[in-house]
């Protein structure tokens, strides 16, 4: 998959005044341009070899039903038709479709059991129509990722896991349950999707939640006994300090911030890629502190330690260029 891209801040924005269906606009209502082929025409010309694209489907239901707009999955068909013409490969998901507690009808899904009803409504309609549209005719260069940082809104505990906390394990077993609730939609959709790479996270996508002992994967035997179509999401704007943390003194990516990345790395590889389940960095990014050679060299240690270790790096851009 080489190095990949996000088309950020895109086809995931929305407004939630503008509920249950926000139209096409939905695209360019956080300011960034309509996707066009020029756009994708220079990805290619870059190098990128991947694009994600996440999208949100909340927000283009047009009844009571969980329906999607078919003008939005049109829209959304075109954009990863496009993709695929020029040899990209693509991750498709479900991006700001998380609710909060209390998670109400068309709003999304929460991870713990006391929204699990409607959660599981919501997900298995979505991902239903989803499966539909984009089966026989996409290939294997077309990955599904169920959810994007499933998380705990207000908790919290919401970006960051901590063993033993009764709202992180229930909300890990929960989505647990949620995956395999998408993975059987999606396989037994049947044609092409029986054999789809499917890209599966745990909460947040964080990589202290994707690494606890409770995150499972579903179980994909039945259906690819000899390869292995299971891929697993983390998110990792780290070393946090570095990539995160505004603190200006925080700027230069000295050899502990190496150590650590390298380190995470390396447990991700021994965790997943060494039993052959690979693994996506679905997003990777650094704030700027006016820092552009470490920066540089965050990066390029960052994605030459993942191809090392068997990870595919996903570049996130929303667009923001001065951040």
């Amino acid at each position: 998959m080489g190095f990949g891209w996000n088309l950020g801040n895109t086809f995931d924005a929305y407004d939630e005044n503008k509920l249950p269906n926000q139209g096409l606009d939905s695209e360019e209502c956080w300011g960034n341009p309509k996707t066009t082929e020029a756009i994708i025409d220079g990805l290619v010309k870059k190098g990128f070899k991947s694009i994600r694209i996440p999208v949100t489907w909340h927000n283009h239901l047009i009844d009571n039903k969980y329906t999607v707009d078919p003008e939005w999955t049109k829209r959304v068909k075109t954009i990863v038709d496009m993709c695929l013409s020029k040899g990209l490969y693509v991750i498709l998901n479900t991006h700001h479709d998380q609710a909060d507690n209390g998670v109400s009808y068309g709003k999304g899904y929460y991870p713990n059991r006391n929204n699990r009803e409607e959660s599981e409504k919501y997900l298995l309609n979505i991902w239903s129509q989803i499966t539909q549209a984009f089966n026989n005719g996409y290939d294997h260069h077309l990955i599904f990722e169920p959810l994007n940082e499933p998380r705990l809104r207000g908790d919290s505990h919401e970006w960051w896991y901590a063993p033993g906390d009764g709202n992180c394990e229930e909300g890990i077993q929960v989505l647990n349950e949620y995956n395999k609730l998408i993975h059987i939609i999606i396989r037994t959709s049947g044609g092409n999707n029986a054999k789809r790479f499917i890209l599966f996270t745990s909460c947040a996508a964080a990589y202290g939640y994707v690494t606890s002992n409770g995150f499972q994967l579903p179980d994909d035997s039945q259906y690819n006994s000899s390869t292995k179509r299971i891929l697993v999401s983390v998110h990792m704007y780290s070393p946090y300090d570095f990539a995160m943390n505004p603190d200006m003194s925080k700027t230069n990516f000295n050899d502990a911030y190496r150590n650590e990345l390298e380190q995470n790395i390396r447990t991700l590889h021994d965790r997943f890629v060494s039993q052959g389940i690979y693994v996506i960095v679905g997003e990777m990014g650094c704030i700027n502190k006016n820092n552009l050679d470490q920066r540089i060299n965050w990066a390029k240690y960052f994605v030459e330690q993942g191809r090392r270790q068997g990870l595919a790096c996903v570049v996130w851009d929303n667009g923001y260029w001065g951040e």
